[in-house]
């Protein structure tokens, strides 16, 4: 009999989530075993489920942020070993207690981190990352070869959602890339955390409309981050000519800039996924680098209680808007009771 670990299922459709057990894979060619310390939750797991997407087959167990550490290797691979810890995003697959990736999917844990801080990264550091830093199609090119140099030097941007986990660290990565100002959207609760990131100035989404953000602003600026809405028109009426916009939402890719004049320049405008495959080996490279030196700073997080059985209740929070400016993380082998 195949040793047995626990996880959280979701059996069909939008049926209810239920902690049971399954089978603790071996590892494939290519692959490695992680036991799972730390799992974070993501607005992407209860839509997964909401509308029976990105799921393979059922029953499934979701989950896309993990920490942990290597428990066995596989044929075939090479720069790990048993122990060392790590961290990485997955489609399914993270709300258990161990799971098999290949190992090129595999990020190095930096010293200075703990796996709740490394969770916090994979998936929403991904989405800030490939859409600025990816060259065109995929993103808007800031920064596509990781530079320290700040090549963006002295440009100013605006963070719509900026106390959403992508937000924060679309904040970070402006910064990392020399803008000297950073406008941030989000509730004012947020506002001194945010500007420790690197947020120049602050404006409350609670008192100020989205359409009308642009009147709020003393400049207009080079590069619009929308972490939270797809609202493009709003963001297009803050950018200066020619200007750019990211969004993480497909749907409002299909709505038309409206134009301010016969001469505007249109901005490049782009829509980031999980990007392309050079673009994720660039993360893999490059991101334990920026944490350990303190460029990029994890997500603040809270921790579920009760292991792997408090992440329906975490993930329903979410859906209600329950959660903000924290990243909601599980420890699956923690008692559930």
């Amino acid at each position: 009999m195949s040793p047995q670990q626990q996880a959280v299922i979701l059996p069909s459709v939008k049926a209810p989530f239920v902690v049971g057990p399954r089978d603790i894979p071996l590892p494939e060619e290519g692959g490695v075993l992680i036991r799972i310390m730390s799992t974070a939750l993501n607005p992407a797991n209860w839509k997964q489920r909401e509308y029976d997407v990105f799921i393979p087959r059922y029953p499934v167990v979701l989950g896309c942020d993990i920490a942990g550490v290597v428990e066995a290797i596989g044929s075939g691979v090479e720069g790990f070993k048993k122990g060392d810890k790590v961290f990485a995003s997955t489609i399914v697959g993270g709300f258990q207690q161990y799971i098999t990736l290949s190992a090129a999917m595999l990020i190095s844990m930096p010293e200075n981190a703990s796996f709740d801080e490394a969770a916090t990264f994979p998936c929403a550091f991904n989405t800030a990352c490939v859409g600025l830093f990816a060259p065109s199609p995929i993103g808007i090119g800031l920064n596509p070869t990781f530079s320290w140099d700040k090549p963006r030097q002295g440009d100013s941007a605006l963070v719509i959602g900026a106390s959403t986990s992508v937000g924060q660290f679309a904040i970070q990565l402006l910064k990392f890339c020399g803008f000297i100002r950073i406008v941030a959207y989000a509730s004012k609760a947020h506002f001194d955390y945010l500007r420790e990131l690197g947020a120049t100035e602050c404006i409350d989404r609670t008192e100020v409309p989205l359409d009308s953000v642009a009147t709020q602003i003393s400049a207009p600026v080079n590069v619009v981050y929308d972490a939270f809405t797809g609202a493009l028109n709003a963001a297009y009426d803050c950018l200066v000519d020619g200007g750019s916009i990211v969004t993480v939402l497909p749907e409002a890719m299909a709505k038309i800039l409206r134009p301010r004049s016969d001469t505007q320049r249109p901005p490049t405008a782009v829509c980031c996924g999980a990007g392309a495959h050079n673009v994720r080996e660039l993360i893999i490279k490059n991101l334990p680098e920026m944490m350990a030196k303190g460029a990029v700073t994890p997500n603040r997080c809270e921790v579920l209680p009760h292991g792997l059985a408090g992440i329906s209740g975490g993930l329903e929070r979410m859906q209600k808007g329950g959660v903000s400016g924290v990243k909601l993380v599980a420890h699956p082998h923690d008692p559930m009771a």
